[in-house]
Protein backbone atom coordinates (compact mmCIF):
# COMPACT_ATOMS: atom_id res chain seq x y z
CA UNK A 1 0.00 0.00 0.00
CA UNK A 2 1.48 3.30 -0.87
CA UNK A 3 2.92 5.28 2.15
CA UNK A 4 0.76 8.21 0.87
CA UNK A 5 -2.68 5.81 1.52
CA UNK A 6 -1.44 5.32 5.05
CA UNK A 7 -1.52 9.03 5.62
CA UNK A 8 -4.97 9.20 4.55
CA UNK A 9 -5.91 6.42 6.98
CA UNK A 10 -4.04 8.12 9.26
CA UNK A 11 -5.72 11.55 8.84
CA UNK A 12 -9.26 9.80 9.57
CA UNK A 13 -9.70 9.57 13.41
CA UNK A 14 -12.59 7.50 13.15
CA UNK A 15 -12.66 5.01 10.23
CA UNK A 16 -16.30 4.02 9.82
CA UNK A 17 -17.06 0.79 10.29
CA UNK A 18 -20.25 -1.48 9.20
CA UNK A 19 -22.45 -3.13 11.64
CA UNK A 20 -21.93 -6.93 11.86
CA UNK A 21 -25.29 -8.29 10.08
CA UNK A 22 -23.76 -6.27 7.09
CA UNK A 23 -20.29 -8.23 6.58
CA UNK A 24 -21.99 -11.13 7.27
CA UNK A 25 -24.51 -10.83 4.04
CA UNK A 26 -22.20 -8.83 2.24
CA UNK A 27 -19.59 -11.70 2.45
CA UNK A 28 -22.90 -14.32 2.04
CA UNK A 29 -23.98 -12.86 -1.32
CA UNK A 30 -22.78 -16.02 -3.62
CA UNK A 31 -23.84 -18.30 -0.83
CA UNK A 32 -26.80 -20.58 -1.49
CA UNK A 33 -27.23 -21.98 1.39
CA UNK A 34 -26.91 -18.85 3.69
CA UNK A 35 -29.33 -18.69 6.26
CA UNK A 36 -31.29 -15.30 5.74
CA UNK A 37 -34.21 -16.29 7.95
CA UNK A 38 -31.19 -16.22 10.89
CA UNK A 39 -29.76 -12.93 9.55
CA UNK A 40 -33.49 -11.61 9.27
CA UNK A 41 -33.48 -11.82 13.23
CA UNK A 42 -30.18 -10.03 13.59
CA UNK A 43 -31.08 -7.21 11.71
CA UNK A 44 -33.19 -6.35 14.24
CA UNK A 45 -30.70 -5.39 16.67
CA UNK A 46 -29.81 -3.11 14.62
CA UNK A 47 -32.01 -0.76 15.49
CA UNK A 48 -30.74 2.49 12.97
CA UNK A 49 -31.06 0.20 10.08
CA UNK A 50 -34.51 -1.13 11.00
CA UNK A 51 -36.26 1.91 11.23
CA UNK A 52 -34.43 3.46 8.39
CA UNK A 53 -35.83 -0.09 6.38
CA UNK A 54 -39.07 0.17 7.60
CA UNK A 55 -39.27 4.24 7.27
CA UNK A 56 -38.49 3.29 3.93
CA UNK A 57 -40.83 0.37 2.97
CA UNK A 58 -43.73 2.66 4.51
CA UNK A 59 -43.07 5.01 1.45
CA UNK A 60 -44.64 6.09 -1.33
CA UNK A 61 -41.65 4.29 -3.24
CA UNK A 62 -42.40 0.98 -2.27
CA UNK A 63 -46.53 1.34 -2.12
CA UNK A 64 -47.73 -1.47 -0.04
CA UNK A 65 -51.22 -1.70 0.71
CA UNK A 66 -50.77 -2.09 4.70
CA UNK A 67 -48.32 -0.81 7.01
CA UNK A 68 -45.28 -3.12 7.94
CA UNK A 69 -44.39 -2.42 11.41
CA UNK A 70 -41.48 -5.23 11.77
CA UNK A 71 -38.30 -6.71 10.02
CA UNK A 72 -40.47 -10.06 9.43
CA UNK A 73 -43.30 -8.47 7.88
CA UNK A 74 -40.86 -6.39 5.68
CA UNK A 75 -39.30 -10.02 4.36
CA UNK A 76 -42.86 -11.15 3.19
CA UNK A 77 -43.93 -8.25 1.91
CA UNK A 78 -41.03 -7.79 0.20
CA UNK A 79 -38.57 -10.54 0.06
CA UNK A 80 -35.52 -11.65 0.82
CA UNK A 81 -33.38 -10.63 -1.89
CA UNK A 82 -34.92 -7.14 -1.24
CA UNK A 83 -34.52 -6.97 2.48
CA UNK A 84 -30.64 -7.97 1.69
CA UNK A 85 -30.66 -4.87 -0.49
CA UNK A 86 -32.04 -2.59 2.11
CA UNK A 87 -29.98 -3.73 4.82
CA UNK A 88 -26.86 -3.49 2.80
CA UNK A 89 -27.53 -0.02 1.98
CA UNK A 90 -28.85 1.37 5.02
CA UNK A 91 -25.94 -0.34 6.96
CA UNK A 92 -23.40 1.51 4.74
CA UNK A 93 -25.30 4.76 4.29
CA UNK A 94 -25.62 4.73 8.01
CA UNK A 95 -21.45 4.17 8.96
CA UNK A 96 -20.63 7.04 6.81
CA UNK A 97 -20.03 10.31 8.56
CA UNK A 98 -21.64 13.64 7.58
CA UNK A 99 -18.76 15.55 5.67
CA UNK A 100 -18.74 19.42 5.21
CA UNK A 101 -19.14 21.20 2.11
CA UNK A 102 -20.12 18.21 0.66
CA UNK A 103 -23.69 17.04 -0.93
CA UNK A 104 -24.04 13.88 0.60
CA UNK A 105 -27.36 13.39 -0.91
CA UNK A 106 -26.03 13.58 -4.41
CA UNK A 107 -23.39 11.38 -3.83
CA UNK A 108 -25.49 8.42 -2.37
CA UNK A 109 -28.33 8.81 -4.85
CA UNK A 110 -25.28 8.42 -7.54
CA UNK A 111 -24.34 5.63 -5.51
CA UNK A 112 -27.83 4.16 -5.59
CA UNK A 113 -28.27 4.54 -9.54
CA UNK A 114 -24.43 3.52 -10.30
CA UNK A 115 -25.96 -0.09 -7.91
CA UNK A 116 -28.63 -0.81 -9.79
CA UNK A 117 -27.22 -0.32 -13.57
CA UNK A 118 -24.40 -2.78 -12.51
CA UNK A 119 -26.71 -5.29 -11.26
CA UNK A 120 -28.85 -4.69 -14.68
CA UNK A 121 -25.42 -5.16 -16.55
CA UNK A 122 -24.30 -7.91 -14.57
CA UNK A 123 -26.88 -9.52 -15.17
CA UNK A 124 -27.24 -9.74 -18.97
CA UNK A 125 -23.50 -11.00 -18.94
CA UNK A 126 -24.64 -13.81 -16.44
CA UNK A 127 -22.51 -12.18 -13.74
CA UNK A 128 -23.55 -12.11 -10.01
CA UNK A 129 -26.40 -9.39 -9.72
CA UNK A 130 -25.89 -9.09 -5.89
CA UNK A 131 -21.96 -8.45 -5.80
CA UNK A 132 -22.21 -5.50 -8.59
CA UNK A 133 -24.99 -4.23 -7.11
CA UNK A 134 -22.66 -4.35 -3.47
CA UNK A 135 -19.63 -2.87 -5.69
CA UNK A 136 -21.63 -0.34 -7.54
CA UNK A 137 -23.10 0.92 -4.44
CA UNK A 138 -19.79 0.94 -2.23
CA UNK A 139 -17.39 1.88 -5.25
CA UNK A 140 -16.83 5.40 -5.05
CA UNK A 141 -16.48 5.23 -1.04
CA UNK A 142 -13.05 5.87 -1.43
CA UNK A 143 -14.03 9.29 -2.69
CA UNK A 144 -15.61 10.39 0.48
CA UNK A 145 -12.89 8.86 2.52
CA UNK A 146 -10.45 11.44 0.12
CA UNK A 147 -12.68 14.07 1.09
CA UNK A 148 -12.53 13.18 4.91
CA UNK A 149 -8.62 12.60 5.09
CA UNK A 150 -7.28 15.08 2.35
CA UNK A 151 -9.95 17.71 2.56
CA UNK A 152 -7.98 20.30 0.04
CA UNK A 153 -6.80 17.50 -2.41
CA UNK A 154 -9.95 16.31 -2.65
CA UNK A 155 -11.77 20.32 -3.67
CA UNK A 156 -8.71 20.11 -6.59
CA UNK A 157 -9.78 16.73 -7.78
CA UNK A 158 -13.44 17.57 -7.90
CA UNK A 159 -12.33 20.60 -9.86
CA UNK A 160 -9.67 19.38 -12.28
CA UNK A 161 -12.64 16.44 -12.95
CA UNK A 162 -15.38 19.30 -13.30
CA UNK A 163 -12.83 20.84 -15.81
CA UNK A 164 -12.59 17.78 -17.94
CA UNK A 165 -8.80 17.86 -18.53
CA UNK A 166 -8.11 14.15 -18.19
CA UNK A 167 -9.98 11.41 -16.16
CA UNK A 168 -10.71 11.59 -12.36
CA UNK A 169 -7.89 8.16 -12.03
CA UNK A 170 -5.17 9.72 -14.11
CA UNK A 171 -5.91 13.19 -12.10
CA UNK A 172 -5.95 11.11 -8.71
CA UNK A 173 -2.67 9.09 -9.43
CA UNK A 174 -1.17 12.33 -10.23
CA UNK A 175 -2.20 14.50 -7.59
CA UNK A 176 -2.22 11.34 -4.63
CA UNK A 177 0.12 8.85 -5.94
CA UNK A 178 -3.44 6.65 -5.68
CA UNK A 179 -6.74 6.90 -7.19
CA UNK A 180 -10.33 6.09 -4.96
CA UNK A 181 -10.75 3.04 -6.20
CA UNK A 182 -7.45 2.00 -4.76
CA UNK A 183 -8.72 3.40 -1.72
CA UNK A 184 -12.23 1.73 -1.52
CA UNK A 185 -10.41 -1.75 -1.69
CA UNK A 186 -7.59 -1.02 1.08
CA UNK A 187 -11.55 -0.12 3.32
CA UNK A 188 -13.17 -3.36 2.05
CA UNK A 189 -10.48 -5.34 2.85
CA UNK A 190 -10.22 -3.51 6.73
CA UNK A 191 -14.05 -4.33 6.62
CA UNK A 192 -12.54 -7.98 5.85
CA UNK A 193 -14.83 -8.78 2.64
CA UNK A 194 -14.40 -11.07 -0.02
CA UNK A 195 -11.53 -10.88 -2.59
CA UNK A 196 -14.24 -10.68 -5.52
CA UNK A 197 -15.78 -7.74 -4.36
CA UNK A 198 -12.74 -6.21 -3.99
CA UNK A 199 -11.14 -6.90 -6.78
CA UNK A 200 -14.06 -5.58 -8.71
CA UNK A 201 -13.63 -2.37 -7.31
CA UNK A 202 -9.83 -2.10 -7.31
CA UNK A 203 -10.31 -2.96 -11.11
CA UNK A 204 -13.20 -0.73 -11.78
CA UNK A 205 -11.67 2.51 -12.50
CA UNK A 206 -9.24 1.48 -15.72
CA UNK A 207 -10.31 -2.16 -16.08
CA UNK A 208 -8.66 -2.01 -19.33
CA UNK A 209 -5.31 -1.37 -17.48
CA UNK A 210 -5.37 -4.99 -16.14
CA UNK A 211 -4.62 -7.87 -18.30
CA UNK A 212 -7.28 -9.92 -16.86
CA UNK A 213 -9.74 -7.42 -15.49
CA UNK A 214 -12.31 -8.68 -13.05
CA UNK A 215 -15.70 -8.88 -15.00
CA UNK A 216 -17.68 -7.11 -12.59
CA UNK A 217 -15.38 -4.32 -12.03
CA UNK A 218 -16.12 -3.84 -16.56
CA UNK A 219 -20.03 -3.47 -15.37
CA UNK A 220 -19.06 -1.13 -12.24
CA UNK A 221 -17.13 1.03 -14.72
CA UNK A 222 -19.88 0.96 -17.45
CA UNK A 223 -22.94 1.79 -14.54
CA UNK A 224 -20.47 4.62 -13.27
CA UNK A 225 -20.27 6.45 -16.76
CA UNK A 226 -23.86 6.03 -17.43
CA UNK A 227 -24.80 7.13 -13.66
CA UNK A 228 -22.71 10.30 -13.79
CA UNK A 229 -23.88 11.25 -17.78
CA UNK A 230 -27.06 10.81 -16.07
CA UNK A 231 -26.31 13.23 -13.17
CA UNK A 232 -24.71 15.54 -16.17
CA UNK A 233 -27.82 15.98 -17.59
CA UNK A 234 -26.21 14.19 -20.64
CA UNK A 235 -28.94 12.87 -23.61
CA UNK A 236 -28.73 9.02 -24.84
CA UNK A 237 -26.90 10.18 -27.66
CA UNK A 238 -24.27 11.74 -26.27
CA UNK A 239 -23.81 8.36 -23.84
CA UNK A 240 -23.85 6.30 -26.63
CA UNK A 241 -21.37 8.63 -28.56
CA UNK A 242 -19.03 8.18 -25.23
CA UNK A 243 -19.48 4.67 -24.20
CA UNK A 244 -16.21 2.74 -23.29
CA UNK A 245 -17.31 -0.06 -25.87
CA UNK A 246 -14.27 -1.91 -24.88
CA UNK A 247 -15.37 -2.41 -21.85
CA UNK A 248 -18.19 -3.56 -22.70
CA UNK A 249 -17.21 -5.97 -24.94
CA UNK A 250 -15.01 -7.77 -22.77
CA UNK A 251 -18.46 -8.50 -20.91
CA UNK A 252 -20.06 -9.89 -24.11
CA UNK A 253 -21.84 -6.47 -24.33
CA UNK A 254 -21.50 -5.08 -27.84
CA UNK A 255 -22.11 -1.44 -29.40
CA UNK A 256 -25.30 -2.81 -30.38
CA UNK A 257 -26.81 -4.36 -27.12
CA UNK A 258 -26.42 -0.31 -26.29
CA UNK A 259 -27.60 1.51 -29.08
CA UNK A 260 -30.95 -1.03 -28.09
CA UNK A 261 -30.27 -1.17 -24.02
CA UNK A 262 -29.46 2.03 -22.96
CA UNK A 263 -33.16 3.59 -23.13
CA UNK A 264 -33.55 0.79 -20.57
CA UNK A 265 -30.86 1.31 -18.11
CA UNK A 266 -31.70 4.90 -17.80
CA UNK A 267 -35.02 4.14 -16.55
CA UNK A 268 -34.12 1.80 -14.16
CA UNK A 269 -34.92 3.33 -10.38
CA UNK A 270 -33.18 2.12 -7.10
CA UNK A 271 -36.49 3.46 -5.03
CA UNK A 272 -33.37 3.76 -2.28
CA UNK A 273 -33.97 8.20 -1.79
CA UNK A 274 -35.28 7.95 1.09
CA UNK A 275 -32.09 5.83 3.07
CA UNK A 276 -30.40 8.94 2.50
CA UNK A 277 -32.15 11.21 4.27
Amino acid sequence: MPIQMNQLFDNIPKLPQIPEVVRTIINQLNDPQAEMLDIAKNVEKEQVISLKILRLVNSAHFGLSRKINSIDEATVMLGMNQLKTLVITSGIVCSMPKIENFDLRKFWNNCFRTAVYAKWLAEQSKLSGDIAYTAGLIGNLGNLLIHIGLPSEANEIDQHTRAGHSSRATFERNCLGFTNQDVCAELCRRWKFGDELIEAIQHSGEPLTYQQPSPIACCLHLAQFISDAVDKGRNEADILAALPLAIGEKIGLSEAFFDAKLAEITALKSNLEGLND
